[in-house]
C-alpha cells in the first residue's frame, strides 16, 4: 500500500512545527517553507525522479517497505556533488555537511515512527497521511474533491 503525504495550504499557519519536528527528528530539515507553506518531497515514481536519474554514484536508492517504493539516500555513495538537488523540481534536497551527505525526505520510514514527525507536529491538521486508497475514497466523495480542488488552485498560486 503506497503512502502519500497531503498539504492542506489553506489550514497552514506558518507556525513552521513541521519543519523544526524534521529538524530535530534528523539535524537538517528536509523540507522547505515558501512564501507561506511548507513543501516536502513529492515521492516519484523511483523509476522517473529526476534526482535518482541523475546521480552519477547510484546514492538515492529504491527501498520496498510495507508502504511501497521510497527513494532514500545511502550517504555512503553520496558525493555531495548536488546533481539531485538542481534536477529536483521543487529543489526539496537538503544537505547535511556533518554527514557529508544530501538529505530528502522518507516519510520517516528509516525510523520507528509510524506517523513522520512533521505530521504528528502539525496541530493545525495541515498535514495527513493517506494511503492510494484512502485518496481513491475521499476523490469520490463529490465534497471533498471540490475542497481539494480548490486546497490545489491555493497551493499553485501561493507557490506562483
Amino acid at each position: 500500500m503506497k503512502t502519500l503525504m497531503v498539504t492542506d495550504p489553506q489550514m497552514c499557519t506558518e507556525c513552521e512545527a513541521c519543519i523544526n519536528a524534521c529538524k530535530k527528528t534528523y539535524g537538517t530539515a528536509r523540507a522547505r517553507k515558501t512564501d507561506s507553506i511548507p513543501i516536502f518531497c513529492m515521492h516519484c515514481h523511483p523509476d522517473k525522479a529526476p534526482c535518482r536519474r541523475i546521480c552519477p554514484h547510484d546514492a538515492i536508492e529504491v527501498i520496498d517497505g510495507e508502504d511501497g517504493e521510497t527513494l532514500i539516500v545511502n550517504e555512503e555513495n553520496c558525493i555531495l556533488c548536488k546533481l539531485c538537488a538542481i534536477a529536483c523540481p521543487i529543489g526539496i534536497i537538503a544537505f547535511d555537511k556533518e554527514k557529508k551527505s544530501a538529505e530528502k525526505c522518507t516519510l520517516c520510514l528509516e525510523s520507528d515512527n509510524i506517523i513522520p514527525a512533521c505530521v504528528e507536529a502539525c496541530k493545525d491538521n495541515v498535514l495527513n497521511v493517506f494511503s492510494i486508497e484512502d485518496l481513491q475514497e475521499l476523490k469520490n466523495d463529490e465534497n471533498l474533491t471540490e475542497e481539494l480542488q480548490e486546497a490545489i488552485k491555493t497551493f499553485k498560486s501561493k507557490s506562483s
